[in-house]
Order: structure tokens, then sequence, then C-alpha cells
């Protein structure tokens, strides 16, 4: 072999063993791996999100060839070693990087209600409740501290706070704000609500106070409406009204009869306006007589009175009829026990305010109309010698209207039939005065029942009209005889 062929034979081997050396330090260069530096933390109870090294290889990014071989749980705190494998080409290599699962959140505190309620200051703070759940520890509901914090007088602040096991605490604070919505109490400087003046007699305003509870006195800012005429007859109503710093306004009537010169509380057959007829029924109501009665009422388009005792509830339906149908709605007594009643001025006071605030929880009606049992000029009450005499004056300085009658029906027991309890009333009927008929719509009075509409017929017949009795009505009134 000649010595060229040598050389080139020597340069071709060295050539190979130059890029032999190049390729095979290329490709036995090991992959550079980047982990992030420290344990990588995830949130305990979470779907975690494990972090792929970064591959290079000779600067191309081959991180996709990278997957996980042994994960994590999440439902644990603690350290774990995460293990990736990464294989390319003739490589395959192993690594583990370093995770923690922590707990850095807290609780959830849900309240009932929201973060804020506003109430009336009357009304006494319930707590609506609350929830507390942890991500790691569940419910915590129980480990919930509530702490009352005073702003004002009006407004109140709730804290609450909870820590779970990992000593992350929440807090949350809810707001109690109380209202003023209780108007002002008007309180009438006069004894009672209604006054009965007579005409021309001199009337006095006594005026009112005001006081609220959290305003204090109000009686300054109390604004009055209303006059009287006391030269002429009729109801007059005084208005007291008050508004307090909230707006919560209230309001107070005083009511003045001016009560005609012809009318007298010891004793006047003959008040009122000529040719009216005035029917009124003692006694009731009853589930017989009262229902059918009203029938025929309706029937002629009259309104009466109705005098009524003590009644159960059996029997509402009846006095709701009544004044739901336009009648005078009127009090008997809550009792008929002269005895009992006729005893003392409180006990008799204490028979028709019972009565009184009976039909008015029935009805809604304040009624201040009222006939004394066996009349104002009763007998029956002599054992306590000028109780009528003073009960005739209380009730009107009370402000009730009583009334006796001119015209009996003598329905009571001494008459027996229709045509008895007719001829009664139609004979004693007078054109030159108000005419009040004295019946009973007691059970089993069949009687008066079936006497009603022909005494109708007859009054119109002959020229009278029917009314109702009201507060503005003048007392019909007997001579008191105790």
């Amino acid at each position: 072999m000649k010595r060229k062929e040598i050389v080139l034979i020597v340069v071709i081997l060295l050539v190979f063993l130059v890029i032999l050396g190049v390729v095979a330090f290329y490709f036995l260069q090991k992959p550079k791996v980047v982990f992030s530096e420290g344990p990588v933390s995830v949130e305990v109870n979470t779907e975690v999100q494990y972090e792929i090294p970064k591959v290079m290889y000779h600067g191309k990014d081959i991180s996709n060839s990278v997957r996980v071989i042994k994960g994590i749980d999440t439902s644990k705190l603690g350290l774990y070693e995460v293990q990736y494998e990464f294989q390319y080409l003739f490589w395959k290599e192993t690594y583990t990087q370093t995770y923690e699962v922590v707990d850095t959140t807290g609780p959830q505190i849900v309240l009932n209600g929201g973060d804020f309620i506003k109430q009336s200051y009357t009304v006494t703070y319930e707590e609506p409740g609350f929830t507390a759940t942890d991500n790691y520890d569940g419910d915590l509901t129980s480990k919930v501290t509530v702490q009352k914090i005073p702003v004002n007088t009006m407004q109140d602040t709730y804290r609450y706070s909870c820590i779970d096991t990992s000593g992350n605490q929440t807090i949350v604070e809810r707001t109690v704000q109380r209202i003023d919505d209780v108007p002002p109490v008007i309180t009438l400087n006069s004894e009672s609500d209604i006054i009965m003046l007579r005409q021309g007699e001199k009337f006095e305003d006594k005026g009112a106070t005001a006081t609220d509870e959290i305003d204090g006195d109000l009686s300054k800012q109390i604004q009055t409406r209303g006059e009287v005429d006391t030269s002429t007859p009729g109801d007059y109503v005084i208005t007291y009204r008050v508004t307090d710093k909230s707006g919560n306004t209230a309001e107070k009537s005083l009511t003045v009869t001016v009560l005609s010169r012809q009318t007298s509380d010891t004793g006047n057959t003959n008040a009122g306006t000529s040719g009216t007829i005035y029917l009124t029924f003692d006694d009731g109501p009853s589930k017989d007589i009262t229902p059918k009665l009203l029938d025929v009422l309706q029937q002629k388009n009259v309104k009466a009175t109705f005098f009524i005792l003590n009644y159960d509830t059996s029997k509402e339906y009846l006095v709701k009829r009544i004044v739901n149908e336009g009648h005078s709605i009127a009090i008997h007594g809550y009792s008929h026990d002269y005895q009992k009643i006729y005893a003392s001025e409180e006990a008799y006071m204490e028979n028709i305010e019972s009565m009184r605030q009976k039909i008015y929880a029935t009805t809604g009606i304040n009624t201040y109309l009222t006939r004394f049992p066996g009349g104002s000029s009763n007998e029956v009450s002599s054992f306590n010698p000028g109780i009528m005499t003073r009960l005739t004056r209380l009730v009107v300085g009370k402000g009730y209207h009583y009334f006796d009658w001119n015209v009996s029906s003598g329905d009571a027991g001494d008459t027996t039939s229709k045509e008895g309890v007719f001829q009664n009333v139609t004979t004693a009927l007078r054109k030159n005065r108000a005419n009040v008929v004295l019946m009973h719509d007691k059970a089993g009075n069949t009687y008066t029942l079936d006497a009603i509409a022909d005494i109708i017929d007859y009054g119109r017949q002959n020229g009278y009209s029917f009314e109702k009795i009201t507060m503005s009505t003048p007392m019909v009134t007997h001579h008191v005889a105790n």
C-alpha cells in the first residue's frame, strides 16, 4: 500500500472518529431538569395541579415527555414526595419533588337572615342562627363564638368568630338596627273621650298630653283640630295629633255632644224630633227571634236599635249582623241581675263597661248608647237608696247616652198576643214628639216578631218616619224614682 493511501485512510478514520465523538457527545448529554425551589404548597381538599418539571434537551423543551407516576392525597395535611418519570429517546429518568398539603383557608360562616337586620325597638332580638363549615374540619358551627358590641341605644353589632384546627380564623359581623315604629301615646286631660254639654253651656278644652318612649314628652308638639259650637246641638269632634321624630303619628279624638235644651237626664219623655219612631229591642240577641226580626226590618228598609245583653260565641254572628245591616248596637248590660248591678256605682259601671268592650271586640264599634235594666225610673233598685239618681248622673258624666221609652209594647209579660203588641204600640204613638218604642227580641217572644211588620206599615201610613238612635239623638228619659 502506498504511503498516500495510508494517509488518506488515517484521515478518513480520524474524521469518522471526530464525527462519532460529536454524535456521542450530543446523544450522551443528559436532559436538564428544572424544579421549583422548596416544597410546592397545595390547599387541603382541593384538586391538585402538579407542577411538571421543565426538561430541556439541547435547548429544546421536551417537558411534554414527563408524567406523574406517584401523586399525593390532598385530604390529609403533610409532606409528600411526588414522582415524575421522563422518557425521551434512550433516556429514561425518575425524579421526585416535595409537595406539602396545607390548610390556609379559614372556616366559612354563613349568617341566617343576612348581615343586617332592622327591627322594632319593642321587639327583643332573637339570634336567627348561623353555620360554620371548614374545608378540612367540616362542621364547626358549635365552635363559633358570638360577641355583642353595643354601638348606641338603637344599634348593636354582633361579632361571630371561628378558628379551625390549623389556626385559621374567620370573623364576620352582623348589624342589628332598632327602629322607632311606635307612635306616641296621647292622653286626654278630660275624664272621658266623650263630653256632653247643654245647649249654650261653655266648653272648656282641657287639651291633652303626649309621651313617646324614645322622644319623651311631646305635649308641646300636639296640634289640635276642630271646634265646638255650644249654641247648636250636635256632635263635635276635637282631634289631637302629634308626630315623633321618627315620623310616627298618633291621633286622639274628643267627642263633644251638645244636647238640646229640651233634653233632660232627670226626666223628659217628649224630647226629640216630632213624628219619629225609634224601634228599640231589649234582652237579645236570641237565635230564634233576632234573625227573623232582622229579616223583617231588612224587607221593610227600617233601621232599629238593639240594647243587647251578654252573648256567647254562638250569637256573635247576630251581633255582627245587627251592625252590618246598619242598625244601632247599644248596651243593656253584661248582666240583668238587679241585685248585682245596682249594688253600687262601681258594680253598675263594670256591668256596662264590660259589655261595651265585648261589643267592640266583636264588631269594632265603641258604643256609648245604653239603657238601664228596668229603666231609669225602676224601683227594683230601692234596696240601694238613691242609686238611680247617682247612676243617671254618673253614666252621662262618663260620656254615655241613656234612653228610656215613652211607648211600651207590653211584650215583657203584660201582653201575650200579636194583636196586643200592635194595639199597645199604635195607640201610644204621638206626632208631637219622638216615639221610643220598648220591645224585646228575647227567646220565645213571637208576639213582637209577628206584629212588627204591621207596626211599621201603620207608622208609614200615618205619616211617621223611622230612625235608629245615635249619639246625636236627644235622650228620652223617665223621672228617676230612686
